[in-house]
C-alpha cells in the first residue's frame, strides 16, 4: 500500500508541475491547474467506478487493472477474495464431512433454531421419527405432540434426558438428549433404547427369580446343618465340627445375599408404598443398639438430632438404608473408632450423616461404591461378611424417597456418608 501511495503522490506532483509549466507559457496558470486537476479527478473516478462494478459483480475474476494506490487497493481486494474463497471451500468441505459422519451414526440428530423449528436432521433421525422433506422448518412440537416432550423442550432444562415411546409404536422407546449451542439453538440427539431397556428388564427378572429360587435350597441346607450341629459332636468324625461350622457360616452368608438380592429386586421393580411421616429418632434407636452389639462396644457411637426429624416415606425401607450405613461404619473400621450420627434440617432438605474417623476410603473408589458387588477392599469386605449390595440398596431407597447419597472421605482420616432428603 505504501508503494502505491508513493507512486500516486509522485504522479500528482509531476502532473502539477507539468500543468504549472503549461499555464506559465499560456498565461493561465490557475485555469490550467483547474482543468488538469478536473481531468485527473475524472480519470480517478473512472477507476473507482470500474472497481465498484467489479465488486458489485461479486468480485469474480481478476479485478480491473490500475496503478498507484488504486492498483494496490485492487490487489489487496483480490488477495482477500482468494482467502475468502479458500475459507469458504474449506468450510464447505468440513460441512460435507460432518454430514457424512452424522449420516453414518445410528443415533438420530436434529438441529433446532432458537424458535425450536427444525433446521436439519440426519438419516437416523428421519428413520426414527419418520421425518419428511416437508417437515423442514416446522416447529418440533408440531412433529412430536406428546405433552411430556412439549413441556420438556419448552422448559429449557436439559440436565436429564427424556424417554418416550415411539409415536404409533409404544413397544419401542426413544431417549431424547438436547444440548444448547450457538444462539440458543439446540442439538437434539435421539437414541433407540428399546433393546437396552429390554435387557435391563431381563436382568431384573433374572435377579428376582434367582434370588427367590435360592431361598428353598438354602433353607434345606440350613436345616440339615443345624440338625447335624445339634448332634453329639464327640460321636462325629474329628473333621466334621469345623466343616459344619464353616458350612453354617457360608450358608448364612448366602442367605444374606439372597435376602439383599430380593430386596434390591423389589426396589427396582415396584413403586414406593403409600408414604407416612416417619420419625427418624425412634427409627435410629434399634439401629444403634444393633450396631453396639455388632461392635461389641468397641466403637464410640454418638447420636444427635434436630427437632422433629420427620420424613415422608416407608419406615422399613428407610431402616434398611440407614442401618446399612451405620453397620458399614462399624464393620469397616477398627475398634476405638468414633462414629457420629447426626440429623439436621435446613430450608430445603433433611440431612442424615454418618461420620467416622477411621480408615477412610481412597477417592478412586468413591464414584463406584454404590455399584452392585463393588468392593473397595475385597479382603476386608469378605472378612466383614458383607454381600456387596448394601450401598446399592441405600442408593435405590434414597432415589425412591427423593433423596441422594454423597460420600466424602480422606484416606486414613475417616469418611462421611450423607443422605439428603429434599423436603420441598
Amino acid at each position: 500500500m505504501q508503494r502505491g501511495l508513493r507512486v500516486e503522490l509522485q504522479r500528482i506532483i509531476m502532473l502539477a508541475l507539468a500543468l504549472g509549466i503549461a499555464g506559465f507559457f499560456n498565461g493561465h496558470i490557475a485555469l490550467t491547474l483547474l482543468l488538469g486537476g478536473g481531468l485527473y479527478m475524472a480519470w480517478t473516478l473512472l477507476k473507482v467506478l470500474r472497481l465498484y462494478d467489479w465488486l458489485n459483480g461479486g468480485g469474480q475474476g481478476i479485478p480491473p487493472e490500475s496503478t498507484g494506490v488504486w492498483g494496490d487497493i485492487s490487489d489487496q481486494l483480490y488477495r482477500l477474495q482468494k482467502r475468502n474463497t479458500r475459507a469458504r471451500d474449506d468450510l464447505r468441505a468440513v460441512v460435507k464431512r460432518i454430514k457424512k459422519i452424522t449420516s453414518a451414526l445410528d443415533e438420530g440428530l436434529i438441529l433446532l433454531d432458537a424458535e425450536r423449528s427444525v433446521d436439519w436432521w440426519n438419516p437416523a433421525a428421519a428413520r426414527l421419527l419418520g421425518l419428511r422433506s416437508e417437515d423442514l422448518h416446522q416447529p418440533i412440537t408440531n412433529l412430536l405432540r406428546t405433552p411430556a416432550f412439549v413441556q420438556f423442550i419448552q422448559s429449557g432444562e436439559f440436565d436429564l434426558p427424556l424417554e418416550l415411546p415411539v409415536p404409533n409404536n409404544p413397544q419401542r422407546l426413544l431417549q431424547f438428549s438436547p444440548r444448547i449451542f450457538g444462539n440458543n439453538e439446540i442439538a437434539l440427539v435421539i437414541m433407540d433404547i428399546t433393546r437396552l431397556r429390554q435387557l435391563e428388564e431381563m436382568r431384573k427378572e433374572f435377579v428376582g427369580n434367582i434370588s427367590h429360587e435360592l431361598r428353598t435350597p438354602l433353607t434345606v441346607l440350613t436345616g440339615y446343618i443345624e440338625t447335624l450341629q445339634d448332634q453329639d459332636m464327640e460321636n462325629l468324625p474329628p473333621a466334621w465340627p469345623k466343616a459344619l461350622k464353616q458350612m453354617g457360616q457360608q450358608t448364612e452368608r448366602m442367605n444374606l445375599l439372597a435376602e439383599d438380592l430380593v430386596m434390591l429386586s423389589r426396589l427396582e421393580t415396584t413403586t414406593l408404598p403409600q408414604t407416612i411421616p416417619v420419625d427418624l429418632d425412634p427409627l435410629f434407636s434399634p439401629i444403634i443398639d444393633s450396631a453396639q452389639a455388632l461392635s461389641g462396644n468397641k466403637h464410640n457411637i454418638t447420636f444427635s438430632s434436630c427437632d422433629q426429624p420427620l420424613l415422608d416415606g416407608d419406615a422399613k425401607e428407610l431402616h434398611s438404608a440407614l442401618s446399612n450405613l451405620v453397620y458399614n461404619a462399624v464393620k469397616h473400621n477398627p475398634q476405638g473408632c468414633d462414629i457420629a450420627i447426626n440429623i439436621a434440617r435446613d430450608a430445603e432438605a433433611l440431612k442424615v450423616s454418618i461420620s467416622d474417623n477411621g480408615l477412610g476410603i481412597d477417592p478412586l473408589h468413591i464414584p463406584r461404591l454404590t455399584e452392585r458387588f463393588y468392593r473397595a477392599d475385597s479382603s476386608r469386605a469378605t472378612q466383614s461378611g458383607g454381600t456387596g449390595l448394601g450401598l446399592a440398596i441405600v442408593k435405590h431407597v434414597l432415589l425412591r424417597h427423593n433423596g441422594e447419597l454423597t460420600i466424602a472421605s480422606t484416606l486414613g482420616k475417616g469418611a462421611t456418608f450423607t443422605c439428603r432428603f429434599a423436603t420441598h
